[in-house]
């Protein structure tokens, strides 16, 4: 006798078959739930950063606000020799890319925390890599959670940065500067493996391998020491220099009077118009 196909012979049981079948596919949420824990959706910030020594003040690459080369130095000299005029020109050409990079490199993991509070806010399983990259962020940050990460991390108005940074390395003359690449008079209260020993004072002064390191240190001081946290409070509403200004008088024991001496800097010297400046993006990966 001839078989009949099983579609013809058993329809109903062929249907039975079927549908039994499509209640093993998970839903969308759940396949998404599934991937979520294997697919990270952190990118961590990629800039090719050119490392150079200064023999003399002719070594600094000139900067174009436009496409900022992202450059900076690993050994310095004073630029004392120069007329005022030419020492503050080199003093923001070596500053200014190096300021860029670490404000790009926080907004980048501004971003990275962002998304990854979103997927939890939906619910998502978090990847392995995921969840290092929180954890590292919070014990670096010193914060209980995300949001308060993200009101800490932010990126420091280029023009601030460069005030402070002339204020505390007379314009890139003072023998810390020099001899470690401190631009800001940062104070080794705890790691003494790299330091300057300071004449007027027990506390040795903190030596940087690069102009590089020594701006990530200082933007993670303001972002994340006590003393700042009215800064970044005023941060959330606006991101104007000469406003923020008036939160930094705990960086020095001038208080008010130090105050009044970076705002000077913003606005004798038009450090306003750096605020605009962006790295070359053919640099960044």
């Amino acid at each position: 006798m001839k078989k009949l196909p099983l579609l013809l012979v058993a329809p109903s049981l062929f249907l039975l078959v079927l549908y039994v079948s499509t209640l093993s596919i998970p839903e969308p949420r759940r396949i998404k739930y599934v991937l979520s824990s294997q697919v990270s959706v952190i990118k961590i910030p990629q800039i090719r950063v050119v490392y150079r020594t200064v023999s003399s003040p002719r070594d600094i690459l000139a900067v174009r606000c436009e496409a900022v080369v992202p450059v900076t130095y690993t050994r310095v000299v004073s630029l004392a020799p120069l007329t005022p005029s030419e020492r503050k020109k080199k003093f923001i050409d070596l500053v200014l890319p190096s300021v860029l990079i670490v404000n790009y490199e926080v907004m980048r993991t501004r971003e990275n925390l962002t998304k990854v509070l979103e997927k939890l806010r939906r619910r998502y399983k978090l990847s392995r890599a995921e969840r290092e990259f929180v954890e590292s962020i919070l014990s670096r940050c010193k914060a209980d959670s995300i949001e308060d990460v993200l009101m800490k991390a932010n990126p420091v108005p280029p023009s601030l940065v460069i005030a402070q940074a002339a204020v505390e390395s007379g314009w890139g003359t003072s023998r810390f500067f020099v001899e470690g690449n401190n631009l800001f008079g940062m104070w080794a209260f705890k790691d003494r493996s790299k330091v300057i020993e300071a004449k007027e004072s027990r506390v040795p002064l903190k030596r940087y391998d690069s102009i590089l390191e020594a701006v990530r240190d200082y933007i993670y001081n303001v972002n994340v020491g006590w003393a700042y946290s009215k800064f970044r409070e005023h941060r959330q509403r606006s991101f104007n220099p000469l406003e923020l200004s008036r939160f930094l008088g705990l960086y020095s024991i001038e208080r008010e009077k130090y105050v009044r001496k970076i705002r000077k800097i913003i606005e004798k010297n038009n450090l306003t118009e750096l605020d605009l400046c962006v790295l070359d993006p053919s640099y960044i990966r």
